[in-house]
């Protein structure tokens, strides 16, 4: 063997040696074999050939390749390995990998039970830089402090609107007043305790007997029950008597005596019924009077002739 051709051999071998370290250190086997799949993006945020494919934190591959499009989309390739086999509608997510910046794919299996075939066209998903994702949970405390902020002010404007003089010298004349009702209050609550503490005895014997009161209630509710029923049968009772029916009879027994009708009605209509009998009430009064005071007018027993006669007194 000729030197040119040793020479030749050896720059083949170190070129091959070369190309196989450089893909080796960009995290590219190519001794082994592999997969291949695609996914579109409109923008892989600083995906490089070389960036690693996991599942769920497992790497399964990585960036081969990576083409503009006619229609300035990106075509990433992923190397898969071989024995890794997944749904037809598994997504390829661009993630962040670390707090650098660093991307990665995250495959997120789909439940499909097609299996995808080498060089199918898979989903794309992009995650939301941190950038994003900071600024989307600091967007809502933006508009509150905005919120907060004009409310401050529309305030403030208030604020400055309302303590003018008079009203700074009102509010302090209310202040003042406030004051003065803070101390009647004080002599008022301090008369109070006075009152308490002298009368401490009579007011402990007002608790204790409201508390004996309350205590006979409590014993005595059973009592109390059997009166309320006993009232209701009252109203029950008086409920059924016909009291239109009654009041119209003493009506009808009222008219009757006001006309002189029956032996009540002619009595008190016929004024000389009513004179004689009251002057026979009267005679007969004296007569008894007479009978008590003078009996042997009255009861006289003689042989020879019987008594006086009763002559009644003059009128």
């Amino acid at each position: 063997m000729n030197r040119e051709l040793k020479v030749g051999l050896i720059a083949i071998l170190s070129i091959a040696v070369l190309v196989i370290g450089i893909n080796y250190l960009k995290g590219l086997n190519v001794l082994s074999k592999h997969k291949h799949f695609h996914a579109k993006y409109e923008n892989i945020g600083g995906l490089q050939i070389g960036s690693s494919v996991s599942l769920n934190g497992y790497k399964v591959g990585m960036v081969s390749d990576i083409n503009l499009m006619s229609n300035k989309n990106l075509l990433v390739t992923l190397s898969i390995d071989k024995d890794f086999d997944m749904p037809k509608n598994t997504v390829c997510k661009i993630v962040n990998k670390d707090l650098m910046g660093a991307k990665s794919i995250d495959l997120i299996l789909g439940d499909a039970t097609t299996l995808a075939n080498e060089g199918d066209t898979l989903i794309s998903k992009v995650e939301g830089s941190l950038q994003d994702e900071v600024n989307a949970q600091i967007l809502p405390l933006k508009l509150k402090a905005e919120e907060l902020i004009g409310s401050i002010d529309s305030v403030m404007t208030i604020i400055t609107a309302v303590l003018n003089k008079d009203t700074r010298q009102n509010l302090r004349n209310s202040l003042a007043s406030l004051d003065q009702t803070f101390e009647i209050m004080t002599e008022t609550m301090t008369k109070i305790d006075s009152i308490v503490i002298e009368n401490d005895d009579r007011l402990t014997n007002i608790i204790t007997n409201l508390e004996s009161i309350t205590k006979n209630l409590q014993e005595g509710n059973e009592d109390i029950k059997t009166v309320l029923v006993n009232f209701a049968s009252i109203s029950t009772s008086l409920n059924s008597v016909d009291i239109v029916e009654s009041i119209n009879n003493i009506n009808d027994i009222t008219t009757k005596i006001n006309s002189g009708k029956g032996s009540l009605g002619r009595f008190l209509e016929d004024d000389e019924l009513y004179s004689n009998l009251e002057k026979s009430t009267k005679e007969l009064a004296e007569l008894i009077e007479d009978i008590k005071n003078n009996p042997s007018r009255y009861v006289n027993f003689s042989l020879i002739g019987g008594g006086k006669p009763y002559v009644p007194k003059d009128k």
